[in-house]
């Protein structure tokens, strides 16, 4: 049977589609201190002079968009954890479709998504899963709590000594941050992946232009304990991420 110029057309343009990969956008993450690259551990001062130094930070991360200059946000079903301790923290977004797409926004949610948070095993998770048994250790607090979204501990070195911890957790809790530009960026369908930086400057997690979490005043949140010093927290952890 003779294929109609139409039918050719549509099989040209689906072999189109099964050879070329989906465009993508590699997202990679660091941590700051106060504007500077800072590595766990490493002492620093914060915005009294005072030595401080962070011990952990780890946050989970989802429902990623991207915003096509012509079709508006699309959507990105991706939960991962970052472990800030660690080299390599990343998050591959890929489009769906086979076009190009011309790319000027970004839009990622701090935490777990409410239909994934509470009352969720994560044994129904394979092992290894963000969201997983493996994978969330020591990130879940229990089926009717949920996943805690981010932790900042550390200690401020007085005399003594001031631990702080920073566990913020809760559907309450859980924000969005978006990022738009006017160059949009080309991502080409079936070239590698381009990559950028997102960054969260730690020293902004305490200090804001509306708010300071001074340790030696407030030490310690797990959410429930202190809703409002978590909420605090997140308010300030939710301005300190850039984009590059």
């Amino acid at each position: 049977m003779t294929k109609t110029p139409i039918s050719l057309l549509m099989s040209v343009l689906l072999l189109a589609c099964q050879s070329d990969e989906s465009p993508s956008l590699r997202l990679e993450f660091d941590l700051a201190w106060n504007g500077a690259p800072y590595a766990l551990g490493e002492v620093v001062s914060d915005n009294q002079g005072r030595d401080i130094r962070l011990d952990r930070m780890e946050a989970y991360v989802s429902q990623f968009a991207l915003h096509d200059v012509e079709k508006g946000w699309v959507e990105v079903d991706t939960v991962q954890r970052i472990r800030f301790a660690e080299e390599g923290n990343h998050v591959v977004l890929e489009l769906p479709g086979c076009e190009d797409r011309n790319i000027d926004g970004l839009r990622m949610g701090l935490g777990v998504p409410a239909d994934q948070n509470v009352d969720v095993d994560p044994a129904s998770y394979p092992t290894d899963h963000p969201l997983g048994f493996a994978g969330s250790a020591g990130m879940h607090w229990g089926w009717a709590a949920g996943y805690i979204f981010s932790v900042y501990d550390g200690r401020l070195l007085v005399d003594p000594e001031q631990p702080f911890s920073y566990h913020a957790g809760d559907d309450r809790l859980y924000r969005s941050v978006e990022f738009t530009w006017e160059d949009a960026w080309l991502l080409e369908s079936g070239e590698e992946h381009q990559s950028r930086t997102l960054t969260l400057d730690a020293y902004k997690c305490l200090h804001g232009a509306n708010d300071v979490i001074d340790p030696t005043v407030d030490a310690q949140t797990h959410t429930g304990n202190n809703l409002n010093l978590a909420t605090r927290w997140v308010t300030l952890y939710l301005k300190a991420w850039t984009l590059k």
